[in-house]
């Protein structure tokens, strides 16, 4: 059944069944987590994948395995087996996907190339065999899974495809940000107020994402929240920290021992990503830890201070403060100032680095705005499936209910949206839809008329739509959505032929549609009829002709 039938008969039975499975994943680039919603005590729980150990978090670590498996056969392990067996499989071992999904980068493993969703895929179904796992009856009704904000088209849509290959195709409800899915969850742990500003700073192993949320309507029956900026950047997480740290050991080795990190053997390779990810998450509890370099001959230890540490990554530490200070300064309603925003959300494991903290309260320099819940690697799932428990009918539709409160999200088009024009003698990006749109709105037409010096270039042309993810980049910087082929347009005299083109970018995805229309030249030229639309692929080139989509 699809997670609409599964709703339909919830609604008929006014209950949900207790074999009938909600969940929400946070699908993370260096941990993963799953959770469901208890409909006991109505709020969600994360699940502890790890058979009682109370390891909730799932390495989003993929290994594979040639000829270990019973009968001989290969062998996919995922999570924290994979994770700590690394060194003895370095060739096979695959960590941090997140960071490609969207491109067309293949991984070879076992004489076969597999794209960055179809790894993604086995972290999914890892994730919810462990909730089937809980009840050899469960069945799985719905799920929402989250995206960064700073996803574009193309990782939005892998992330989806993922979806699909882990068989949860019909069962997925959704996409949804992951700050939206922060403030969804705390809000239902805190009392926020009217015209308060909140900044949730979710902080992963691959993402920094930034978004600021204004309480726009605060009342007894219902809060209303608005998102005014979006910041951060998609590739400025725990892992670039980890790489400095890498960089860091590879000069104490070749101190010691005279070896470059290119000399050691790939397992060596693997422990030392392993030591410094250590040594990175130990320094924020102690103030010196010693990395033990046991594979180094001759093995020795090293010290390092927490000051040392943040002395390192003081280049990653000022970027980060300025995106801070960018999303201030960016936002759809004028530039506000530290002053102005009244909370900020720590989310994500790498936001509990000291350093962290201190950052903010050097910008902020108020220690109580700044607000971390007990476990903030669990915080996205929570609310991803509050969410689903919403879609799903379990709390009131379209808002969600607590204790008669009901919550309204207005959530923007993070990226202006548009098209690749050529004058002839440069290239530009013409924004159709800006950063900052609300969703209800993100629907722009704009007509364009078509010339051209030969019969090919008036019945045909390539329609390319692009991604300016900041609005400072300039053309080059722009991402490719899809490139739309259009043939079998009427034979007309040039400037003639007038198109008018519509994009929209939906809500739930924040998938990027398209349509094309022949609206003729006046009386003169009436139209033909051509009217088409398209969704756009970032690796195919979508054919639309003679009024026919092929």
């Amino acid at each position: 059944m699809t997670w609409e039938t599964y709703r339909k008969e919830i609604e008929e039975k006014g209950q949900l069944p207790e074999d009938w499975y909600i969940l929400g994943i946070d699908l993370g680039t260096t941990h993963s987590v799953i959770s469901y919603w208890d409909n006991t005590n109505r709020r969600p729980e994360p699940i502890d994948i790890s058979n009682g150990f109370g390891k909730i978090p799932l390495p989003s670590v993929v290994q594979f395995r040639e000829g270990e498996g019973d009968d001989g056969e290969e062998e996919w392990v995922i999570g924290e087996e994979a994770y700590r067996s690394m060194k003895m499989y370095p060739e096979t071992t695959i960590r941090s996907i997140k960071r490609k999904m969207g491109t067309n980068q293949t991984i070879r493993l076992g004489g076969k190339d597999y794209l960055p969703e179809e790894i993604s895929a086995k972290i999914l179904k890892e994730l919810t065999d462990h909730a089937q796992n809980l009840n050899p009856k469960a069945e799985i009704a719905g799920i929402v899974v989250c995206v960064p904000y700073d996803f574009d088209d193309a990782s939005q849509k892998a992330t989806m495809r993922a979806c699909e290959l882990a068989g949860l195709q019909d069962k997925l409800i959704c996409l949804i940000k992951e700050p939206n899915a922060a403030a969804l969850h705390y809000n239902f742990r805190n009392n926020l107020k009217q015209d308060e500003k909140i900044m949730v700073f979710d902080f992963g192993g691959g993402t920094l994402d930034i978004t600021l949320f204004h309480v726009a309507e605060r009342n007894e029956a219902r809060i209303k929240l608005a998102v005014v900026s979006q910041g951060g950047e998609a590739q400025h997480g725990g892992d670039d920290i980890d790489a400095t740290l890498i960089e860091a050991c590879a000069r104490f080795i070749e101190a010691k021992t005279g070896q470059t990190l290119n000399d050691l053997a790939i397992e060596n390779q693997v422990e030392l990503v392993a030591r410094a990810r250590e040594a990175k998450e130990r320094l924020s509890g102690v103030q010196r830890f010693r990395i033990p370099f046991t594979f180094c001959i001759p093995p020795f230890v090293e010290q390092i201070t927490r000051e040392e540490f943040h002395t390192l990554i003081s280049p990653f530490i000022e970027k980060t403060r300025k995106l801070v200070l960018k999303a201030l300064r960016e936002t759809y309603t004028g530039s506000l100032t530290p002053d102005d925003i009244d909370r900020v959300l720590l989310e994500g494991g790498s936001s509990q680095m000291p350093w962290v903290r201190e950052m903010l309260l050097d910008i902020f320099s108020d220690e109580n705005k700044i607000y971390s819940s007990e476990r903030p690697a669990l915080d996205i799932s929570l609310g991803a499936t509050y969410y689903a428990a919403m879609k799903m009918g379990l709390l009131s539709h379209p808002d969600v209910e607590s204790e008669k409160l009901t919550v309204d999200f207005e959530v923007t088009v993070p990226h202006d949206i548009g098209l690749e024009i050529d004058t002839g003698t440069e290239k530009k990006f013409f924004p159709m839809i800006r950063r900052g749109t609300f969703y209800a709105l993100a629907k722009k037409s704009h007509v364009f008329t078509l010339s051209g010096n030969t019969e090919e270039e008036m019945t045909g042309f390539a329609l390319k739509i692009l991604e300016r993810v900041q609005a400072d980049d300039p053309f080059d910087a722009c991402k490719p959505i899809g490139e739309i082929s259009i043939t079998g347009l009427p034979v007309r005299p040039s400037g003639r032929t007038k198109l008018r083109i519509t994009l929209m970018v939906e809500e739930e995805g924040g998938l990027v549609r398209g349509r094309v229309e022949d609206v003729g030249f006046g009386s003169e030229y009436p139209s033909s009829g051509f009217d088409e639309s398209f969704a756009p692929e970032r690796f195919v080139k979508t054919e639309l002709s003679g009024g026919a989509s092929v």
